[in-house]
């Protein structure tokens, strides 16, 4: 008896001793896009208290019907205290005003940082099920992430041809981006890697993007919002006139803004758009 009791102690002292239950948060709040989206795919509903107001914009998000049954919130520490969260998902962004305030009010905060591919979408979303003792509805939407992402290599055209992703204010993006992943998962190449870009800021004029000639031009849908000096490149008559509609591609700018289980939905609309086009040709 005096042995137990003394591995137990040890135990204790060294930081080893077996886990507690945590009790699944019930009042959960998200501050930020990305994890508004995941939250209202893995929580139950009545987990979740409220949603960023980006979650209703329909410019940028992908699940807007289902985030307007929630209250929305703007992002302020006054109104999340108010709200008497368990838990709160956020952005890396946060002030750090923002942040100490809710510690002070003992308020769980909990951070996540944008993905740049697949393994971070599987990460969040394993995370995410934990956060919200959901680890049997995170590891099935796991299952199914895979599986469509692997019936979409099947699909893959044989010949990769090279795709430019062309954005607001002409940057494109190369390795280390989800963009660049989604891109490869096609079957094409993204014409950014090749050239041996880094992330996703990368400025590259429109006379540039002439002088590669890559087999399609991919960009974003506009928004609704109005015309806006960042996207005048996009429809500039240059652009239009070299890569005429049978090398345009436009795709839904929602469903690139954040790595999700819907972006394997936005890989298969490409792909499914290149294919039409290949049959076109």
């Amino acid at each position: 008896m005096a042995r137990m009791l003394l591995s137990l102690c040890m135990l204790f002292l060294f930081g080893l001793a077996p886990e507690r239950s945590i009790a699944r948060p019930q009042r959960v709040v998200s501050l930020n896009l990305c994890t508004d989206q995941l939250a209202l795919l893995i929580a139950d509903p009545e987990q979740l208290l409220s949603v960023s107001r980006l979650a209703v914009d329909p410019n940028t998000s992908v699940m807007v019907e289902k985030a307007r049954g929630f209250k929305i919130n703007h992002g302020k520490a006054e109104e999340i205290i108010r709200l008497q969260p368990d838990l709160v998902l956020a952005g890396p962004y946060l002030s750090v005003n923002t942040i100490n305030l809710l510690k002070q009010f003992n308020v769980r905060v909990e951070q996540f940082s944008p993905v740049n591919g697949f393994d971070g979408i599987r990460d969040n979303i394993r995370r995410l099920g934990q956060l919200l003792g959901q680890q049997e509805r995170a590891a099935h939407m796991l299952t199914d992430f895979d599986n469509k992402l692997a019936d979409l290599k099947k699909n893959a055209p044989r010949e990769h041809k090279v795709l430019a992703s062309y954005e607001p204010s002409s940057y494109t993006g190369g390795a280390g981006t989800l963009t660049n992943e989604m891109i490869k998962a096609t079957g094409l190449h993204n014409m950014g890697e090749d050239l041996g870009f880094y992330g996703s800021t990368v400025k590259f004029p429109l006379e540039a993007l002439i002088r590669q000639n890559p087999d399609y031009v991919m960009s974003w849908t506009q928004w609704t919002g109005g015309p806006a000096r960042a996207t005048q490149v996009l429809s500039h008559p240059v652009l239009m006139d070299w890569f005429g509609p049978d090398r345009r591609i436009t795709v839904d700018t929602r469903y690139w803004i954040c790595g999700g289980p819907f972006s394997v939905d936005a890989v298969a609309d490409l792909q499914r758009k290149i294919m039409q086009k290949e049959k076109g040709n």
